[in-house]
């Protein structure tokens, strides 16, 4: 496979000059990617796309003339090797399980945190050299990595000592356990996964970095309050 570049080439679309403004400003504060062109329809990013060569989109959903789920359905008919990150106020269900089923690399809602956009393009940075630099196979783990639904948003890299596969199986423990209010606790995770309580929070831990869950102390009426943990809906 041929190597990628070494700038990742983006487009903005979104109709709101201020908003374009921050993009552009939070895309230059951020290594290994340059702004290429800007659009403020969906309609005006399909005539820059085809003056502009990029590798990917921060697209929003309303816009005059275009919106963004139109304009992605248009890219994808055309076939076009553009990833998008979707960065917009819409919320629906139908608008998010749409720009799923046409392949975003992740989905954020507005407002969001420096933080957060950054995890998102690092995140995204990580995928985008690893695809195109990788020789040979494909491990299943590196392929969960990318692929596993709903997480997207959380490093590709985790820290030494967790792995992707548990990683997985924490998070639907705490899917599953999410009709409780209060929460999952490192020990309620450590018994489930068959892992010491403190393996368990580094997993809990990880995923409150990587603003996927938050984290309550629970008091007690003696001893020490015990934390517990939710998934982020």
């Amino acid at each position: 496979m041929e190597k990628k570049s070494n700038s990742i080439k983006v487009i903005i679309v979104e109709d709101d000059p201020m908003v374009r403004d921050i993009h552009r400003r939070f895309i230059a504060s951020i290594d290994g990617f340059t702004v290429v062109g800007e659009a403020a329809s969906g309609k005006s990013a399909l005539e820059l796309l085809e003056e502009k060569e990029a590798n990917l989109a921060i697209l929003d959903v309303y816009m005059p003339e275009m919106d963004g789920i139109r304009a992605l359905r248009a890219i994808r008919e055309k076939r076009r090797d553009l990833d998008v990150i979707m960065i917009t106020a819409a919320q629906g269900g139908d608008i998010i399980k749409e720009a799923s089923r046409l392949g975003v690399f992740a989905y954020l809602i507005k407002p969001f945190t420096f933080e957060r956009f950054t995890h998102t393009l690092e995140s995204y940075k990580r995928y985008y050299y690893k695809i195109g630099d990788k020789e040979g196979a494909f491990s299943q783990d590196e392929l969960n990595g990318f692929f596993l639904a709903g997480d997207k948003g959380l490093s590709t890299d985790l820290p030494k000592g967790l792995h992707s596969s548990t990683l997985q199986k924490t998070i639907e423990f705490m899917r599953d356990s999410q009709d409780q209010k209060e929460g999952v606790s490192a020990s309620e995770l450590g018994a489930h996964l068959g892992v010491s309580r403190v393996t368990a929070r580094r997993y809990l831990e990880y995923l409150v970095r990587a603003e996927r869950a938050v984290v309550q102390p629970e008091y007690q009426e003696w001893g020490r309050p015990v934390n517990r943990y939710r998934l982020i809906s």
